[in-house]
Order: structure tokens, then sequence, then C-alpha cells
């Protein structure tokens, strides 16, 4: 099975993810005869959107409903996509319906779009109560709109993929703001919300519920408080996942499963025990041990602030290491330009991918921006890079891996061969 896996995913990688026009896709849902009954969350948003898929999927799967949810990108295994009850897919279902989606299209739609299609024939099997759905990019444009869903919420507007959805945060605001319905509930999880988005939901009548307005939370100094008008939560323990953005997530994901209390009730315990238990490969990922290793997927400018502000919290560190790669359609300078000053070392190598910005491109933007050529190290691939950085670190020191999911999996790999 896993060398079917492997065919069907090496065709599927033949084609870009907008090879396919979305008709080709809604040809191949209506041949698919797919019309989700259950209930769908969407969620898009810049950063903070997988995290709050995965609180959502975890305070839901623990109280024993049977949720279904489609993330991307993965981290380690393409299974990690689609998940029930909080379990990557099994080789057999998963190529399965790869099979049947790839049968039904017209033309090869695509790792994306497959995927999006091949979760929801899945899901149907499987009888989920609830979909977790996370949006791939922007919203009008993404596959994963074409279904309806029953509340959608956007979690951030920052500057990313730019040359798809536009070069500000209004323009961007607008493409993903398309994920809401009319006369259904929309939420927006971030205090600076474009004017793009208010405006789109105003003008369909969405729901929309405002952070800071509608819902909202407290800091205490062992827990936090989340506040709406249908339901207030005290004392709740702070969510297992780090970072200082993760209350904005989690109180996102409450303000949604407030509004799902009378389809889907939780007690305060179960959801207590959720925040706890929710799990996210590299987001923030503080490892244990010494020395202290970080894995961050941070991408973009407005995750890298964040990233920053974490380190900040973060025990005393006698040096700071990064290791780093990055995709060259990323604005990986101003990336760079945030956090160059937060480092001491940097080791550069490239992604196991065509997408790649050149290392040597990167050393000479460090050096430009006043980075000493010999605390600068260029490296073949993530593995040595991560492995050569190691032989450098004291018990003292710090290493943060950013720039990619790419380099948060090479890394990965890579911790486990030196601390085995």
């Amino acid at each position: 099975m896993e060398t079917i896996k492997a065919q069907l995913i090496s065709n599927l990688l033949t084609q870009t993810n907008f090879s396919a026009s979305l008709l080709d896709v809604k040809k191949t849902i209506h041949k698919l005869k797919l019309q989700p009954s259950y209930p769908i969350i969407l969620v898009a948003g810049t950063n903070g959107k997988g995290s709050c898929c995965a609180y959502l999927s975890t305070i839901l799967s623990n109280a024993g409903y049977r949720v279904g949810t489609f993330t991307s990108p993965h981290v380690f295994e393409y299974n990690e996509r689609i998940a029930i009850e909080n379990k990557p897919i099994d080789d057999a279902n998963l190529c399965q319906a790869l099979q049947e989606v790839i049968a039904a299209a017209e033309l090869n739609l695509g790792i994306f779009k497959t995927f999006t299609l091949a979760a929801h024939l899945i899901f149907a099997r499987q009888q989920v109560d609830i979909a977790i759905v996370e949006v791939g990019i922007g919203g009008a444009q993404d596959a994963t709109n074409l279904f309806e869903p029953s509340i959608s919420a956007i979690t951030t507007v920052a500057l990313d993929h730019c040359e798809l959805l536009g070069n500000s945060v209004e323009e961007i605001g607008a493409q993903k703001a398309q994920i809401y319905r009319p006369f259904k509930p929309a939420f927006f999880a971030s205090k600076h919300i474009p004017q793009s988005v208010l405006a789109y939901a105003q003008q369909i009548q969405a729901q929309l519920e405002l952070a800071g307005r509608d819902f909202s939370y407290t800091r205490q100094t062992l827990s936090w408080n989340f506040y709406t008008d249908q339901q207030n939560y005290y004392s709740l323990p702070y969510p297992s996942l780090r970072g200082v953005e993760q209350l904005e997530n989690a109180s996102l994901a409450l303000a949604i499963l407030v509004k799902l209390r009378e389809q889907f009730p939780l007690s305060l315990a179960q959801i207590k025990a959720g925040l706890l238990q929710t799990t996210l490969i590299g987001r923030f990922q503080v490892l244990a041990g010494v020395p202290q290793i970080v894995l961050d997927t941070a991408h973009n400018p407005q995750a890298i602030d964040t990233m920053c502000e974490n380190m900040l919290k973060l025990p005393f560190a006698k040096r700071n290491f990064a290791l780093f790669g990055v995709a060259k359609d990323k604005n990986w300078q101003e990336i760079i330009r945030k956090c160059n000053k937060n480092f001491d070392y940097w080791y550069i190598a490239p992604l196991n991918s065509e997408r790649t910005e050149q290392p040597q491109l990167i050393a000479d933007y460090l050096v430009s921006l006043g980075v000493s050529t010999k605390n600068i190290y260029q490296l073949p691939n993530i593995k040595s890079a991560f492995t050569q950085c190691y032989q450098q670190l004291s018990s003292e020191d710090r290493l943060v891996c950013f720039g990619s999911f790419l380099v948060v999996e090479e890394a990965s790999h890579a911790i486990q061969e030196v601390r085995a």
C-alpha cells in the first residue's frame, strides 16, 4: 500500500496546485456526488488557522464526537492532512479515496485539490459528526470553499502569498472574506480587521462576531478567562501550545464552540482537557532537554514577529543559533530583517523543494545587514546544517529551526538521530 500511495502522490505532484481550475474541481465534485451532510467549520487566515483547527478537533474528539479534520501542509506524512478523531487516516482509506477522485477528474487536479475532495469522501464514509477544514491559500479561489460551511472563521490577515492574493492587507482580506456565507456565523479573531472583511460581511449580512467586541479573554497569573454574551469560562488552563498568540487562537476556537453548543454540548472539564492535550508539530515547539531546541514553521513576517516575541519569554540562552531555509516566493528579506538581531549565528541550507531560495542570496543579505561572514554557515541541506550546528551547541545555547514546514520536517528527523 505504501508503494501505491507513493505512486499516486508522485503523479499528483507532476501538476502545480494551480494547473486545474475551480470549474474542473466542481465537475469532479458533481461526478463524485459529494454533498456533505455534516456541518463544516471553515478556518482561514495568514497565521493561526492550524492551531485553531487543532483546538477544535482535540476538544470535540475528546468529548466523544466523531471529528474529521483537513489541514495542510503536513510535516512528516501526507496522511496527516486528513484525520479522523485526531488520528491521521490510514494508507488503505487514503489510497482508495485518492484513486476515486483521480478516476472522476477529467485532468490531474494536483495535490491540494485532490486531497480536499478525498478528505470529504473519507469524512462521508467515516460518518463524521463534524468536519474542521483549514483553507489552503486565501479563500475565494480555494477548493475548500466549494463546500458549504456552517461556520466560517478568519484568524488573522497579513502579507503572505502576495503574488496570488494581492499586495495589501485590504486586498488579501477581500480574498479571505469570501469564505463567509450570507446569514451564517462568521468570526474574525484579530483586533486588526481589514475594512474589506467588514464590508464583505455586511454586504452579505453574515453574522459577524469580532474579537474584542463579541468575544474576548483576560489573562490571570496561572489561568485565563473567556467571555461572550452567551457563555463565560473561568480559570481555564493555558493551552499546551506555546506562544503569545495561542490565547487568541484558543479564544476563537471557544467562540466557535459556544456557537455550536446546542448541537455539540461540552462540559467545562472537556474544554480544559482539550486545551491541555492539543498538540501541533512545529508551532513554536520547544523540545524537552538541553540544549534548548525550538521548531517553528514561521515563514512570513507576521509569524516571525510572534516567534521573536515568544523567544523573549523563554529561559535565558547564552547564544542563539538560527537554522533557516525558505521558499523564494516568501518575503524572506523582511523575515530576516525582523529577526537578524535575535541570533548570534546563522546556519543556512536549501529546502528539499524546487521553490527553495539559494543560501548564497540569504547569506549576502545577512552580510548587508551587518552580520559577520564568520557567523554565517552555508550547508548543502537542512540535515547537515542541523548536525553541524548541534555539534557547536553548549547546554546554555538555543537553536531555533524556522522558515518553512520543510525545515521543521528535516530538522525533526535530524534531532532523532543526534539524540538517539
